[in-house]
């Protein structure tokens, strides 16, 4: 099994660095199959596995960096590319703890960071590094090379693409990094807590020895510690969609932030560009004037026609104009995208403001959109609403468990409708489907904690659950109607003043 070929966009022309680079191919073609079976890597095979890892580090980036300081490379880059291996081995060391701890390491997570180790490390990195090694060969000073080598990439749109690319993985790795270091708490919250639950059960054993000769008593301590942990439970089930949701919105914020950049300078370019064709369009027009007043006969203006019509210069002037126009839009429908995604993930919004709801509904059905945009059909029926006092984050999380909801009841093809309203004191936000609908029995039991219709491991049976509370701590309602085969709809209603006390709701 053959899982990275060789490519010629790895050369360098370093021979060493060349000659070792092979070597992690093939290193990732020799352990492919191994890593994406889908079974974990275990044992001695993922103790030798990092073995490998860690000896070709030891050795490339000792070679690499002698090969780069003998050059005389800038120091800013050297330190830069040296940063870049101390990452490598940290991520290695970081497995060689997950092995320590679990016994085994992910076999697909590892293959994805090898492969993109060797993608970003050599088309980026290494190649940046060879192209300053040749101008210094060439005469450049050091700092003269670091500039003429950086600027001969970020000249392309694909040197753009790439350093997105690139930020967006460190981000990605730095998320994993601080993943690994959650997971080790928790491994000792965990052992914690055996330990206090072992020292219950013993408490609890010698309680019933205590009792056994009074049923009464017992089944009503029996029935008080079912209750406690159906409430262990519900705290347990805020908390992890409280701890998800934060680090959905610290991910989204990430990416909307690096996202931004790239946006940035390629709206500035378009921008550039409209004004350079303009430009050279009037120079154009100019020089028509010039050349129609040639003898029709003349060879300079028989020529220029013909050059003309070749380009096909009147399609261009029409096509020109639609293109950027075009690439305008969709830069900013991004735009409005990453602003909703910051809209979303943003922190003040965890405190009590007034708030716009029908901004919030769409904002939030621009995230969940791509959920929703291949099956179902959104009809908007808004009416103008007198804004809210409330947490707008927590509703925003109400309108997209109710829209993810609605995507999820319709099979292939269908209507979603977004209502909304008011009355005075109260406002109202509907979202209906035209799905499967629910049974009365269903609907009896949609807001518990952990009931799910869905097949095991799809869902968690909180969103619902999640969503009744906190239009309760609103002081408002959550209504339902549904019937199999017509579809549902929810309706929330709000008071637009919000709770009398804040700290009553928020406890």
């Amino acid at each position: 099994m053959t899982f990275m070929n060789w490519s010629q966009h790895f050369v360098t022309g370093i021979d060493v660095v060349d000659r070792q680079h092979r070597g992690l191919v093939e290193l990732i073609n020799d352990v492919a199959p191994l890593l994406s079976s889908g079974e974990p890597v275990a044992g001695e095979r993922a103790r030798t596995l990092l073995d490998r890892l860690s000896e070709y580090g030891l050795t490339h980036f000792r070679d690499e960096e002698e090969v780069m300081l003998a050059a005389g490379i800038d120091p800013a880059d050297f330190d830069h590319h040296v940063r870049s291996h101390q990452g490598f081995v940290e991520e290695v060391v970081l497995m060689r703890r997950q092995l320590a701890a679990d016994g085994q390491c992910n076999g697909h997570d590892l293959l994805r960071f090898l492969a993109s180790w060797l993608t970003f490390h050599i088309l980026v990195e290494d190649q940046l590094m060879a192209r300053q090694l040749r101008l210094i060969a060439a005469g450049h000073a050091a700092g003269e090379a670091a500039v003429l080598a950086r600027g001969a990439r970020e000249d392309s749109a694909h040197g753009v693409l790439t350093d997105a690319l690139v930020d967006l993985f460190a981000v990605v790795s730095r998320r994993n990094r601080a993943l690994l270091h959650s997971n080790e708490q928790l491994r000792t919250v965990q052992a914690t807590l055996a330990e206090l639950n072992a020292s219950l059960e013993r408490q609890v054993a010698e309680r019933i020895r205590e009792l056994a000769g009074i049923n009464v008593e017992l089944l009503h301590e029996q029935g008080q510690l079912h209750k406690a942990l159906e409430d262990i439970e519900r705290t347990q089930g805020r908390l992890l969609q409280s701890e998800k949701m934060a680090a959905v919105g610290q991910l989204a914020a990430g990416v909307a932030h690096e996202i931004n950049n790239p946006i940035g300078f390629v709206s500035s370019n378009l921008g550039s560009l409209k004004t350079y064709i303009s430009s050279l369009l009037a120079a154009i027009d100019a020089t028509t004037r010039e050349v129609s007043a040639l003898a029709a006969d003349h060879p300079a203006r028989i020529g220029v026609e013909r050059a003309w019509q070749a380009a096909e210069l009147g399609f261009l002037r029409e096509d020109i104009p639609a293109l950027i126009g075009e690439s305008a839009d969709g830069l900013a429908r991004v735009r409005k995208i990453v602003a909703d995604l910051k809209d979303f993930s943003h922190g003040e919004a965890a405190e009590w403001q007034d708030a716009d709801l029908n901004q919030g509904l769409e904002s939030t059905l621009n995230i969940v959109w791509n959920e929703l945009k291949y099956k179902a059909r959104v009809v908007r029926d808004l009416g103008e609403l007198p804004v809210v006092r409330c947490i707008p984050a927590q509703l925003n999380q109400v309108f997209m468990n109710l829209l993810v909801n609605a995507g999820q009841a319709i099979d292939s093809a269908g209507t979603i409708t977004l209502r909304s309203g008011h009355d005075g004191r109260q406002v109202w936000i509907e979202v209906e489907d035209n799905g499967s609908g629910m049974s009365p029995l269903v609907q009896a039991r949609i807001f518990e904690h952990f009931f799910t219709t869905r097949p095991v491991g799809k869902g968690t049976g909180l969103g619902l659950a999640i969503s009744w509370e906190i239009v309760q701590r609103h002081k408002g309602t959550i209504d339902v109607d549904s019937e199999p085969g017509r579809g549902t709809r929810f309706r929330v209603r709000l008071p637009v003043a919000g709770p009398r006390h804040h700290q009553d709701a928020a406890s």
